[in-house]
């Protein structure tokens, strides 16, 4: 990777341009935000984001990031060490998350530290992601427009040779804040298809490096990014009941408590594990009864908020919870149904539909998976068809109830 250089104005223009003439159908309002939530703090993990690199002569600059710190920095040795070219564009871009703001809008808040506030600026992009029946569909929804730093925070001074930091660098000076902005923009649609990714971009007008960190979305009370892929059981010949479940996109999460249910309803908790930054966990049950139970997972960060995995059915005296029949509970659901179902192949899929045949979602199980969680949320109450085919021939279709 070659080092920055200072390059020509024009060249930042003509990149900047480019990654903002592909606009929303409709203009964007932008307004201050509420971004109490953090989903990515970057402390452990990149939590799935990118940052890719604009080419354009010897213009090259990218964000990197940098485990030591916490943060992405474009500062990254040995790649990155002496000062860098300026003017330069940087773009970060998270993975997709459900929007757990209202339909049209969107907010976001990060942290930053840039050299000049008043003269550097950003971009916010927010980009559909759109699962159809004949593939995936993005789409620039929202666009903020360039935006001084200054604008919209309070900066305080910063200097990277008096703080407490990993490899400090005089090339990271200048001014530390936080951004919170909504975008409003009718074409924010929030359907049951549709995340959305957020892409940050700066502008930065100085031989300085810059730093991004903790991406909010939303309020405080936004679910937890962590996603269940699959839960499984299996009942030994003592009764006891080993259990395992997939996760991804782990991000702060502190533990895992199992809690179990003779009805589906009432649950109780039957133990936990830490989290590990593991994407398989497990975990053994010695239940008392050897009737039909049901197990759910929920999740646990650090600062005490919770999610739930979908609810799993282990029928009585049966030895395991995979069958070769589709069943689909809770219902009636809420936010969440467990569809289970015969062993995944790799041809699988999974589509949820209205009565009157309208398709909701699509899903691709997990290869190998016998229980799929899929969310409902935004699902109007009433009657739901689950159709899922094993890629081989077999296809079956059953129905439940959204509260």
């Amino acid at each position: 990777m070659k080092l920055i250089y200072k390059v020509r104005t024009w060249v930042v223009c003509v990149v900047l341009a480019a990654a903002t003439t592909t606009q929303a159908q409709t203009p964007t309002t932008v307004t201050p935000g509420i971004c109490e939530g953090v989903v990515a703090n970057f402390n452990s993990n990149d939590n799935g984001f990118n940052s890719p690199s604009v080419y354009a002569g010897a213009f090259d600059s990218s964000f990197y990031y940098h485990a030591a710190r916490g943060y992405w920095i474009d500062y990254f040795p040995p790649f990155r060490v002496a000062a860098p070219g300026f003017p330069r564009v940087l773009n970060i871009i998270s993975p997709p998350y459900n929007n757990p703001n209202p339909v049209s809008t969107f907010n976001v808040g990060f942290s930053y530290i840039v050299n000049n506030p008043a003269t550097d600026r950003f971009l916010v992009r927010i980009i559909s992601v759109t699962q159809t029946p004949t593939g995936t569909v993005t789409n620039v929804e929202a666009t903020s427009g360039l935006q001084n730093f200054a604008a919209w925070s309070t900066p305080v001074p910063y200097s990277d040779l008096t703080a407490p930091v990993a490899d400090p660098t005089p090339f990271l000076t200048g001014f530390q804040g936080n951004i919170c902005i909504r975008l409003i923009d009718p074409d924010i649609t929030n359907g049951p298809n549709t995340t959305y990714r957020v892409e940050v971009s700066y502008l930065i007008s100085g031989p300085f490096f810059a730093v991004f960190d903790n991406l909010s979305i939303g309020p405080i009370n936004i679910p937890l990014p962590v996603s269940f892929i699959g839960l499984v059981a299996n009942r030994a010949a003592d009764n006891s009941v080993a259990l395992k479940w997939d996760v991804t996109e782990e991000i702060n999460v502190a533990e895992y408590r199992i809690e179990r249910s003779e009805n589906g309803t009432t649950f109780i908790d039957a133990g936990g594990v830490n989290a590990k930054g593991k994407s398989i966990y497990s975990f053994t049950d010695h239940p008392s009864s050897t009737g039909t139970l049901f197990y759910r997972v929920k999740s646990v960060d650090a600062d005490g908020k919770t999610k739930y995995s979908g609810i799993l059915r282990l029928a009585a005296n049966a030895s395991s919870s995979a069958g070769d029949r589709v069943l689909v509970y809770p219902s009636p659901a809420e936010d969440q149904v467990m569809v289970e179902h015969g062993k995944a192949g790799r041809g699988s899929s999974m589509t949820i539909t209205s009565v009157d045949g309208r398709l909701l979602r699509m899903v691709n199980p997990v290869e190998g998976a016998t229980h799929t969680p899929v969310t409902v949320t935004g699902f109007r109450p009433g009657l739901y068809l689950v159709r899922f085919d094993d890629g081989k021939g077999a296809i079956e279709t059953v129905k439940f109830i959204k509260k």
